[in-house]
């Protein structure tokens, strides 16, 4: 690693520690053709890995400190960082680490969960070209290295490999043009990027890149959506937060801003995909304060750290509403505004000047749920699942959890390892009779106190199946359609709401149905203008009598066609 390094380097000039912008310079859009120049492109690292989400864990967080330049920022974030976590400061110099030291160490900051290191670097932008940190199928870690959108900057396209190198952990070098900014995951093998990574990559098809996500980050889907109007960046981080494994926050314009529809067309699209676990993403609004500028305010460029999100504030009338609804959407965490006028007109905020680690203590678990339905009511049906461990997995305690119907008492199997298969689990429920419905999930902890349930947020996520006729039930790609929609909860406790979002006028009826294929309910039959609509069941059949708990079906019928989809319902 170290020689790839010094290779690297030697590729390139040190262009000196003048300040430079997110965006491309003049002089580097001179000299585009040179981006990629001296990157190292090494094999991927081969089997399943798993790309946590921002949301979860962290070590400790990675910032790059010209001093000098939006000095009040990086003060704050490393007072809130150090609190709980680890911060890793890049400098130029022992001049610049001796004079941040001395500014924080004046501004009552503690220094003992502080590391320098003392790297040549270009610019503050360490999203773009940080590492991105993944755990691999043998249990250990490792970081993927994109090629960096700027050509003129080698020194920070060094620097994941320099991370590599002191941390002793290998980096992966990926042959795509990516931005860490343009990037998002959900920490269960879902990407998300918006289009200027085809627009950076045009050597390359839509499905090659999806690919190299696969095989670099272990994304099995991977969503790109529309940039937006005019911003320069393209970036997605700035309209888009993911929050868990399922909560996704998205911006929001006034109507008539040119990026009002684009927007929620991308709120949308997000909104009709589901998670490895079979669950939709729920998208909630935050405004974006009205701009027309090619870089505009965002509190989307927030920053995730185990219990605190440091939000950028603007000094505008917007910054109370937006703290409030992270307050609302994250009540266990502590939500810390910070003041990032001093960045107005950059491009960018907190999270573009700052890069986590993920804690070096996780579990992941890949698990794809049993079928809906099956006929067997004589075999056990076997539950398989991938685990990726930072420690040992406690036998007692690597576990299937399952109930039958309404019975609230969960029975326990073990999960064991697959002798022939490393890292593969696999444990066996017991077979039940017909009609029965089968609700389970799967739960692993390890020798360093680390646990972790797949679905990943239970109880609210359960998996489910039927133990009878099969019911086939196609669930179609609804970003084609001009009525989107989804329902939630699921599963269904006491009510189920379903979100309409419909761009011309259309009749809209919602119909229900049970596993055998008899309608229970007609929810709705009327004809909707164009807007968006909640339609709220009480899970009550056309009898008014309430519905049996079990797995149902509905249809929504419109003028440009029919879709179908499915929820569990549990009492």
């Amino acid at each position: 690693m170290v020689f790839l390094l010094v290779l690297m380097l030697a590729t390139n000039p040190n262009p000196g520690d003048d300040f430079l912008p997110q965006w491309m310079t003049p002089e580097e859009s001179l000299h585009v053709d040179e981006i990629g120049k001296g990157h190292i492109v090494t094999v991927p690292p081969g089997g399943w890995v798993e790309t946590p989400g921002e949301f979860e864990q962290l070590h400790g967080v990675f910032i790059t400190w010209l001093y000098g330049y939006f000095n009040s920022i990086f003060r704050e974030i490393v007072r809130e960082v150090v609190a709980i976590s680890k911060t890793y400061i890049i400098v130029g110099s022992n001049g610049e680490k001796n004079n941040i030291i001395n500014y924080l160490q004046n501004n009552g900051i503690p220094l003992d969960s502080v590391e320098f290191y003392i790297w040549p670097r270009n610019s503050v932008w360490s999203r773009d070209y940080g590492p991105w940190f993944m755990r691999k199928y043998d249990n250990t870690e490792g970081i993927v290295d994109f090629i960096y959108n700027r050509s003129w900057r080698p020194d920070d396209d060094t620097i994941p490999w320099r991370i590599g190198d002191a941390w002793a952990i290998p980096v992966y070098g990926s042959p795509l043009i990516h931005a860490g900014g343009n990037f998002m995951v959900d920490g269960l093998g879902t990407g998300f990027a918006s289009t200027l990574i085809y627009q950076e990559n045009l050597s390359l098809t839509p499905e090659q890149i999806d690919s190299l996500m696969l095989e670099y980050s272990g994304l099995e889907q991977f969503i790109v959506l529309q940039r937006m109007n005019t911003e320069y960046t393209g970036h997605i981080d700035l309209w888009t937060k993911i929050l868990n494994d399922t909560l996704v926050l998205v911006g929001e314009y006034e109507p008539g801003h040119q990026n009002y529809n684009l927007l929620n067309q991308n709120a949308d699209s997000i909104a009709s995909c589901k998670n490895r676990e079979g669950y939709n993403y729920c998208v909630v609004r935050i405004p974006m304060p009205w701009s027309t500028s090619d870089a505009p305010p965002t509190y989307l460029n927030s920053l995730m750290v185990n219990n605190k999100v440091l939000v950028p504030l603007w000094g505008l009338s917007e910054d109370d509403t937006a703290l409030f609804i992270y307050e609302q959407l994250l009540p266990n965490h502590e939500i810390i505004g910070i003041d990032c006028s001093s960045m107005s007109g950059s491009g960018g905020a907190i999270h573009c000047i700052t890069m986590q680690a993920p804690s070096r203590r996780y579990i992941h678990i890949k698990h794809y749920a049993l079928p809906d339905s099956t006929n067997d009511t004589l075999n056990p049906y076997r539950v398989r699942a991938e685990i990726i461990t930072s420690g040992g997995l406690i036998t007692d305690s690597t576990l299937v959890f399952y109930k039958i119907n309404s019975n609230p008492v969960f029975n326990v199997t073990p999960l064991s390892a697959v002798g022939d298969t490393p890292g593969v689990y696999a444990g066996y429920i017991p077979a039940q009779s017909f009609g029965d419905t089968v609700c389970y999930y799967l739960l692993a902890k390890n020798t360093e106190d680390i646990r972790r349930t797949s679905p990943f947020n239970v109880p609210p996520h359960i998996y489910a199946f039927l133990v009878g006729p099969g019911v086939s039930v196609a669930e179609n790609d609804l970003r084609k359609l001009l009525c989107t929609f989804k329902a939630y909860p699921n599963p269904a406790h006491n009510n189920l709401i379903f979100s309409l979002s419909l761009q011309e006028v259309t009749g809209v009826r919602i119909e229900v149905y049970n596993v055998l294929g008899q309608r229970v309910k007609l929810l709705e039959n009327a004809v909707y203008k164009p807007g968006k609509y909640l339609v709220e069941w009480n899970l009550r059949n056309d009898e008014n009598r309430p519905l049996t708990q079990g797995v149902y079906f509905y249809k929504i019928i419109t003028e440009q066609g029919e879709e179908q989809g499915k929820f569990l319902l549990i009492l």
